[in-house]
């Protein structure tokens, strides 16, 4: 009779265990139409305890005024962001094994005291949970900087989330027209500029373009190009916190800006060591002389220490550092 109900109690510690942590069906069943699950006072200890298997990105934002009247902008511009993600990823990789969630923290006490949290908004990815001690309060997370210049940018937070699920997606961009018209209208002006004013000043123009091409030719042959394509690097790196350096705003642009970036760092570094071979050919003050030389010495020595850190983020280990 004891073994009986020592088995009896086993049983209903078991029946308890088990209802703290939540399904996937339940949790399924908690969307919304855009495949979000709003975080309630209701929901929160079964949804912080996690669901097997699943990723889960909780994006912490307010309804009410921050303070003296004033929304959160940022709360406000990233939610359609989040949005249009999640239902990117449910239709473009339904194998990926995620949910998004929102919760307000003027309704949500708990949530707040548990995470500590002290301003707002955040985005928190949680990997799926290895054992029954997973709770959000106690878990480790990844977390998606909000920032002004990309809370708007899909693309940005796809990729990052992208990354984090090993799968592919692709975020459909609205046309920017007012940047299209911008960039327009300036190279417009370049253009105008450069055929009314600098051509005719060009006396052999066939020599001037060759050597042009020439030189842009050699330019994208020595910036890092075919070192990236020879070893597989991406066109983006990781800082020593482990998250994602962007020059610009996403792979899309990164590309260009590299090649750029690059290029100008070996123009001006070929600019100072010419200066540097000529300056003394050059008639001027012998003290004015020795000055420049020096600040040419010091700026391509900066420019090169630079240079060498950049290739170091790309080849780590890269062993012809000072």
């Amino acid at each position: 009779m004891k073994f009986l109900r020592i088995l009896y109690l086993l049983v209903l510690l078991f029946a308890g265990q088990s209802k703290a942590v939540l399904e996937a069906a339940d949790a399924l069943q908690l969307k919304d139409f855009s495949g979000v699950i709003t975080v309630t006072e209701d929901n929160y200890e079964e949804l912080s305890r996690g669901v097997p298997n699943y990723f889960m990105a909780l994006f912490i934002t307010t309804s009410r005024p921050v303070k003296e009247g004033v929304r959160c902008v940022i709360c406000d511009d990233f939610e359609p962001i989040l949005r249009k993600v999640a239902v990117t990823i449910s239709k473009q990789a339904p194998h990926a094994q995620i949910l998004f969630l929102k919760a307000d923290v003027a309704f949500n006490k708990l949530l707040v005291k548990d995470l500590k949290i002290s301003s707002i908004p955040h985005m928190l990815i949680f990997p799926p949970p290895v054992d029954d001690k997973f709770q959000w309060k106690s878990s480790s997370f990844y977390q998606y900087e909000l920032k002004e210049e990309r809370i708007r940018d899909a693309l940005h937070f796809g990729d990052f989330l992208a990354k984090i699920l090993k799968v592919f997606i692709k975020v459909d961009q609205k046309f920017e027209y007012q940047e299209f018209f911008s960039y327009f209208i300036a190279c417009i002006v370049i253009f105008s500029i450069f055929k009314r004013v600098v051509l005719p000043k060009i006396p052999n123009k066939p020599k001037f373009f060759s050597m042009l091409v020439s030189l842009l030719i050699l330019l994208l042959s020595i910036t890092g190009l075919k070192f990236t394509q020879i070893n597989s690097v991406p066109f983006i790196a990781r800082d020593p916190k482990g998250n994602i350096m962007y020059f610009s705003g996403g792979t899309g642009w990164q590309f260009g800006i590299e090649i750029l970036s690059v290029s100008a760092m070996y123009i001006v570094m070929g600019v100072l060591f010419c200066m540097m071979l000529y300056i003394h050919s050059f008639s001027m003050n012998d003290r004015l002389r020795w000055v420049l030389s020096a600040v040419c010495s010091c700026l391509l020595f900066y420019l090169c220490s630079y240079y060498v850190s950049c290739f170091d983020i790309k080849s780590p280990g890269y062993p012809y550092k000072f």
